[in-house]
């Protein structure tokens, strides 16, 4: 028996495409999908901010401009309770809301932050300046505002 080689990428499919162009269509789709999520994401980490910092008060004012987020080994992100305030101070949710309430804060952020990663940093690197390491991690100043003026689609 011999061993052939598999049929080429252009082997036909019952509706008529081609698996190469099946296989495109799905990678296309794929990326576009991280892509979209990799937007998502980001606005939701720039509500959470928010959120955390209001009690989920979507009418009250809060200070901050940029957060956060250090990177961990496998590319996601990860948010860290420290933030900026438009004048450039360094604070913390901590300091802000207190411990408690801070933790929860951060543990509830870190329910979506990681969606944000290496599959989709061509979104949110363009939202970031890079910090000096934290902890052996990358850390990143995230632009609030930058991200929750994301288009969603």
């Amino acid at each position: 028996m011999t061993n052939q080689a598999p049929k080429s990428p252009a082997y036909p499919l019952p509706d008529g495409r081609t698996i190469s162009t099946a296989a495109h269509e799905a990678l296309n789709a794929h990326f576009a999908a991280v892509t979209r999520l990799g937007r998502v994401m980001a606005v939701v980490t720039a509500a959470a901010v928010r959120d955390v910092l209001t009690d989920n008060d979507h009418e009250a004012g809060f200070d901050a401009a940029h957060a956060e987020l250090v990177e961990a080994v496998d590319g996601s992100l990860h948010a860290t309770g420290r933030y900026w305030t438009a004048d450039g101070t360094e604070t913390s949710f901590t300091e802000a809301i207190g411990e408690a309430d801070a933790g929860m804060g951060v543990f509830g952020m870190n329910e979506w932050v990681p969606y944000l990663g290496y599959e989709n940093s061509d979104v949110w690197k363009p939202l970031v300046t890079t910090l000096p390491d934290r902890d052996g991690q990358p850390a990143y100043r995230f632009d609030l505002a930058k991200a929750a003026a994301l288009p969603l689609d």
